[in-house]
């Protein structure tokens, strides 16, 4: 019986007779570029004074995975050259990287972000103030959006849609971008976790061919451990939130609960042959998320979804995503946020070959969470002023004496173990929780102990 063995190979075809077996080789040549880029995210007039992505990145924005290096370069630069950025480094990660967040909006709300960020713990707070002062606030408050990236340092995708989601603010000479930044302040967090997305671009460098790959069983596209997903100690940040262990959440978490964001976007990865996952999550929600919130995580979808529809892309929304847990970056939703998650599924670089024998483009991934991005804010824009007074409602009605939160202390007992005691303490305090500690001896009735 002949047996033929199937060889890949850039030679002429032919077909070598061995004894009872038969050679059979094919031409097969790679995919090129050309014909997985996705064309430009990018469009329209764009402002001369701010250097392109391609210029501070030596490719295009989503051609590839850009360094930890390279995109706090870029932030660096646009916020030299821009008059509606504000940086903040809020951390650094173990290996030293910086942390950043871009505070993007008009000069004039720049130029009042104390009052801006002072009138949003107001609003937080709204039994200490009359319904006439908390009237003027929300009239007069810009929306505040936080949106998060590749938290997951080897879920790429998110961190560079940043990038040119940045640039589209600070540049773009559209009039509906300058009315998104009168209207807004926009939190730009683009790299969740540098340390983890050095260690993934390092493998990518490694492992990138002068042709494109687009087999998602290679090197590239499957990742080796130690895998990138996690800080420099390997923890995974999106488990941190509560606990602040790490630098990097310790910055973040301190921000968001300054800001108290109507809307926090969260941008991830999956599984490289899915498609794209957007909220709102499942059923059952964690009961301790006020009802507003899955009213508006419906309001965002809804537009979210016809944005998709319109370009023709895959997603599904509602399905394995769930809100119960509270440890992940749905953190913010505890803190008032309406939260969405983006999962992309993955690509890594090149492309990817599905089942279909279709090719995804790394860079029609990251424009997956750019338009994703563009069209969340531009829905909170026009829903800002009812989502404060849901916030603002939500919170009168947690304080009030028909809350199922009323009436209820929790009581630490002391103990010989200070470090423990002083441990727990510092994440009371950095999770803007009041602890109050007794004078005198006290009897408590009705008391539970866990």
């Amino acid at each position: 019986m002949n047996k033929k063995l199937l060889l890949s190979t850039i030679a002429t075809s032919v077909v070598l007779s061995l004894g009872n077996y038969t050679l059979a080789t094919e031409v097969v040549n790679p995919t090129p570029f050309e014909a997985m880029e996705y064309g430009e995210l990018l469009t329209g007039q764009y402002a001369t004074n701010i250097s392109k992505p391609e210029a501070l990145l030596d490719f295009d924005v989503g051609h590839r995975a850009a360094t930890p290096e390279q995109i706090n370069n870029a932030v660096r630069v646009w916020a030299k050259e821009s008059k509606n950025i504000k940086l903040v480094e809020y951390a650094k990660s173990y290996e030293g990287r910086s942390l950043h967040y871009l505070i993007i909006s008009s000069e004039k709300n720049l130029n009042n972000l104390d009052e801006i960020k002072a009138n949003v713990q107001k609003l937080a707070n709204p039994g200490k103030h009359s319904k006439a002062e908390i009237k003027r606030i929300i009239d007069n408050q810009p929306a505040t959006a936080w949106m998060a990236y590749s938290i997951h340092g080897n879920e790429s995708s998110g961190a560079d849609a940043s990038l040119a989601f940045i640039y589209h603010l600070i540049a773009s000479k559209d009039n509906k971008v300058k009315q998104q930044l009168d209207d807004m302040v926009i939190i730009i967090d683009p790299m969740m976790n540098p340390d983890g997305r050095a260690r993934f671009t390092k493998k990518l460098q490694e492992h990138r061919g002068a042709a494109p790959n687009v087999d998602r069983q290679s090197r590239l596209h499957s990742d080796v451990w130690p895998f990138g997903r996690t800080n420099h100690y390997y923890f995974d940040l999106n488990r941190d939130f509560y606990f602040n262990v790490n630098p990097e959440t310790i910055g973040r978490v301190e921000g968001i609960n300054e800001w108290y964001p109507q809307l926090m976007i969260d941008g991830h990865e999956m599984q490289a042959p899915d498609n794209y996952l957007m909220g709102p999550p499942r059923e059952p929600v964690n009961p301790n998320i006020a009802p507003s919130k899955t009213k508006w995580a419906n309001t965002f979808s809804t537009n979210h979804t016809a944005a998709f529809d319109k370009n023709g892309w895959r997603y599904y929304t509602g399905e394995w995503f769930e809100n119960l847990y509270p440890g992940y970056s749905n953190y913010s939703e505890y803190r008032g946020s309406v939260h969405i998650l983006y999962e992309q599924a993955r690509t890594a670089e090149d492309g990817i070959r599905l089942d279909s024998e279709r090719v995804r483009s790394y860079k029609k991934s990251v424009h997956h969470q750019f338009l994703s991005s563009l069209t969340n804010i531009e829905t909170l824009r026009q829903n800002s002023k009812a989502m404060y007074q849901d916030f603002v409602n939500d919170r009168r009605k947690v304080a009030s004496k028909s809350s199922q939160y009323a009436n209820r202390s929790f009581v630490i007992l002391p103990t010989e173990n200070d470090s423990r005691m002083d441990a727990f303490m510092e994440i009371m305090h950095r999770q803007g929780i009041n602890v109050y500690e007794t004078t005198k001896a006290m009897k408590v009735g009705k008391a539970k102990s866990h």
